[in-house]
């Protein structure tokens, strides 16, 4: 039995939009990191958010 081959699509795909956050937004998750003691508890909200460390560093 021959497995038919599989060609991989040379198409690049298009650079994607960088994302651009409010001060409302932005204010709002400072916020919330700020008020957490847990130990995980921001890098859930940063998963959960899609965001990266350097973002709360930066903002």
């Amino acid at each position: 039995m021959t497995h038919p081959k599989v060609v991989p699509d040379p198409e690049v795909p298009e650079k994607t939009v960088r994302r651009k956050f409010t001060a409302v937004y932005k204010l709002r998750i400072l916020k919330e990191a700020e008020s957490y003691t847990g130990q995980g508890q921001i890098g859930a909200l940063l998963r959960r958010e899609g965001l990266c460390s350097s973002n709360l560093t930066l903002w």
